[in-house]
């Protein structure tokens, strides 16, 4: 809401003799995703009120999703139609238990060092001034964002996050020459867990698509199953799409069309889900998913999730979901926060509204901040 791409579109949309949305997450991150939906479907009438609006932020903000869902469920599920994967007889999606894996030695070092700094200075926070609210909360992405690093390779630490240089280590020289030194002191444990994965879906001559959020852990992925004399490609921000007037073979659409041949010799695929997540189906020959870390953005993830889980393949063939985390770490929050997020959404869009009864059978990405409140209590 407010937004410049919103507000542009709700400027025109008086003026369409037609107006429709077609959306596959429309609620990523909070019930307030849809205000303008319906404002730009009805820009003459007032779907949501401002009232309802007012009492759906406060529910939200106290965590009863069962009241705002209730003030919604009468003034939107009338007026929108949605087909429900349980619907569509396909076969179920098993997420296994999260695989619990304990840090090698620096890795585990860098992790504790860096929370006990962020803790550190999140005490320093509090005498800022509220006039730099936003510098804080800027401050407080950037050190999540350092901690997912970590999670996922030590030495991303060396790399840049945007409109954020905070010394994460407070000039810690012995520290920071570990993150520098770090391929040649220890093998993520992991990358250690993921190719002893790798190697059993080898063995069984299935296929299998790894989810990575970092460009560096990819690179560092693909090296080590490439190292051990597997065949892999990756899908992610630079790979080039096919409009692109790219020549090679190596574009999106070359690369997937390779890995769901069941012939190609091509098995195990890496890729960024903000770059793939809706753009590419992979569910007639790949029913495995292996998500070696995890972004905040709830709307990819629930993509990722359908790339193997859909019409056409997925009706004889369950979808498997594995997922690879730390112990004692933030990863097991980011996950109950995904989850949560995509409860949430499908209260309310997958509700049995009167509509739906009518109409089939004759008469149906972003941080958040309480994970970091959580650590730095």
């Amino acid at each position: 809401m407010g937004g410049s791409w919103a507000s542009a579109v709700l400027s025109i949309a008086p003026h369409a003799t037609y107006r429709c949305i077609l959306t596959g997450t429309p609620i990523p991150k909070s019930y307030s995703d849809l205000y303008n939906l319906f404002e730009f479907l009805w820009p003459k009438h007032t779907v949501v009120t401002e009232d309802e609006k007012a009492r759906v932020r406060a529910f939200e903000t106290n965590n009863d999703i069962d009241a705002a869902s209730s003030i919604l469920e009468p003034v939107v599920g009338p007026l929108f139609y949605r087909v429900r994967k349980q619907e569509l007889g396909l076969k179920a999606q098993i997420f296994y238990p999260p695989v619990e894996i304990e840090m090698n030695p620096y890795e585990k070092r860098l992790y504790t060092a860096v929370l006990g700094n962020i803790r550190h200075y999140d005490s320093m926070d509090s005498f800022l001034q509220d006039s730099v609210n936003a510098t804080v909360t800027q401050l407080r992405r950037g050190r999540m964002m350092r901690l997912r690093q970590i999670l996922s390779y030590a030495k991303l630490l060396t790399t840049a996050v945007d409109n954020y240089q905070e010394q994460i280590l407070r000039n810690e020289p012995e520290l920071e020459d570990m993150i520098y030194q770090y391929d040649a002191l220890e093998v993520p444990a992991k990358l250690e867990y993921l190719m002893t994965l790798v190697r059993s879906f080898q063995d069984r001559k299935e296929k299998v698509v790894i989810w990575a959020n970092f460009i560096g852990a990819i690179e560092l992925i693909r090296a080590s199953i490439l190292a051990a004399g597997f065949k892999c490609k990756v899908i992610y921000g630079d790979t080039p799409v096919a409009s692109s007037s790219f020549s090679e073979e190596n574009t999106r659409e070359a690369i997937r069309d390779e890995f769901v041949d069941p012939d190609s010799g091509l098995d195990i695929l890496i890729a960024n889900p903000a770059a793939c997540a809706e753009s590419i189906s992979l569910h007639k020959t790949c029913f495995s998913a292996v998500y070696y870390d995890l972004s905040y953005n709830c709307a990819q993830y629930l993509q990722s999730l359908d790339r193997i889980h859909r019409v056409g393949g997925s009706e004889e063939r369950e979808a498997h979901y594995y997922f690879l985390q730390y112990a004692n770490t933030v990863e097991s929050q980011i996950l109950s926060n995904l989850r949560a997020k995509a409860a949430k959404m499908s209260k309310l869009i997958d509700a049995d509204y009167a509509i739906y009864s009518l109409d089939m059978s004759d008469g149906d990405d972003d941080i958040d901040l309480d994970i970091y409140r959580l650590i730095t209590k």
